[in-house]
């Protein structure tokens, strides 16, 4: 067993080490007519959407309020959080929980100065990202810190302009997004833990955030990270006007092209605010992007 759990979400077939322990390979499968098969039969992938004896709450126990779309569009929806929430149910006897996705991983050298680094998608990359080496490392960090993250990066307005002025974590946000599921969420951080209270503030104070959001950390700041995101994300869905935005069928006020992926998106700015409400000590490390 490994002291280190690490699920790793894949959507779509790609290169990847198989022969290490600590970064899981998981897949939403679906079921019936929107079922699908592995990414790839290279490996073992777990499939998260399967309950099992030490596993009974799965991404489904939030199918109801998509029960307007396909399954298949449901799954898309949640991403990454549909193996974060597997993660955090199924028991895992590792002392360390993170999340990762198929193309996006932590180059465990925090003396590696770089914020992000972008290489080729081959088993000879995974296989050094996977290393022995790298799971050392990551035991070394989580025993000096509470969360080890991809570094933080200097706040741009429009993230797509270098020359732009600083913005905040949510005026970056409403640059491209629906504004009504950021306010939502807002409350219901609040309202999932009333001590965040003075933390709020963050969203629209800080110049900085850890984006793309890939970390590892004890188990039970994992559980908390992800139950309290849910349970902010039960508020908005309870609230919304409409759970799945899709361009393909209405017009938005939004320059966002797959409005229905706010789910993922703010998850990727709660994880730093938890890190900061939670005064949690990190160690940041560069962030690798494969492909």
């Amino acid at each position: 067993m490994s002291n280190i759990f690490i699920g790793t979400n894949f959507h779509r077939d790609f290169p990847f080490h198989f022969d290490q322990d600590w970064l899981v390979p998981c897949f939403a499968a679906g079921t019936g007519p929107d079922e699908h098969h592995p990414p790839s039969n290279k490996g073992e992938f777990v499939n998260v959407t399967t309950k099992t004896r030490r596993y009974q709450n799965t991404i489904y126990d939030f199918r109801h309020w998509y029960s307007s779309v396909s399954e298949d569009k449901f799954l898309k929806a949640m991403g990454t959080q549909a193996t974060d929430y597997y993660t955090i149910n199924s028991a895992q006897d590792a002392d360390y929980l993170g999340s990762a996705c198929y193309r996006r991983f932590l180059l465990m050298d925090k003396d590696n100065d770089n914020q992000k680094l972008s290489t080729p998608a081959n088993s000879e990359n995974y296989e050094k990202l996977t290393s022995d080496q790298m799971k050392d490392n990551a035991l070394k960090y989580l025993k000096e810190s509470d969360i080890v993250i991809n570094r933080e990066v200097a706040i741009r307005q429009t993230p797509y302009l270098l020359l732009s002025e600083y913005g905040s974590p949510e005026s970056q946000y409403l640059v491209s997004q629906l504004k009504e599921y950021w306010f939502l969420f807002k409350e219901g951080i609040l309202k999932a833990n009333p001590s965040y209270a003075s933390s709020m503030k963050w969203f629209t104070e800080s110049k900085f955030c850890n984006f793309e959001g890939v970390y590892v950390t004890k188990k039970h700041l994992m559980r908390q990270l992800v139950t309290e995101y849910f349970l902010a994300m039960e508020h908005v869905w309870d609230n919304t006007k409409e759970v799945y935005p899709d361009k393909e069928k209405n017009s938005y006020d939004c320059t966002e092209p797959f409005p229905w992926r706010y789910p993922g998106f703010l998850m990727e700015r709660f994880v730093p605010f938890f890190i900061h409400a939670n005064k949690l000590k990190k160690t940041e490390v560069p962030l690798v992007v494969l492909g």
